[in-house]
């Protein structure tokens, strides 16, 4: 199922409006709306937090839903440079959005270094 079709039934089944669920989760209606629509892309893990709290579903589950896990690493002991999924899982929970922005601006920096041939 798509993931703002997802959101949507979770909402619903909670008796939410949009208003009320982005007064819960600190996010605006608009973007809750867009993302129900399939306009905008599941939100970041912070965001899914917060979700996962004001509907009263598991956090992972809205990670599974949103796509930023699968079976595969669920089920698989999967090291990521020396830290396993468990731990990334922990960790990546906890990051806010303007951290994700962070994270993608490093990841990004270093894509562009490898392929100049830098090897860090």
């Amino acid at each position: 199922m798509q993931f703002g079709k997802f959101l949507r039934k979770q909402r619903k089944d909670k008796q939410l409006s949009l208003i009320d669920l982005a007064k819960r989760t600190a996010t605006s209606s608009s973007y809750l709306s867009r993302i129900e629509r399939g306009l905008r892309n599941p939100p970041s893990p912070a965001v899914l937090r917060r979700l996962a709290q004001a509907l009263d579903v598991s956090y992972e589950q809205l990670m599974e839903q949103a796509g930023y896990l699968n079976n595969t690493l669920r089920e698989d002991p999967v090291w990521y440079g020396g830290i396993n999924h468990q731990q990334w899982q922990e960790a990546v929970s906890t990051l806010s959005d303007e951290d994700w922005t962070d994270v993608w601006a490093l990841i990004q920096n270093k894509v562009a270094r490898r392929k100049q041939g830098h090897s860090s």
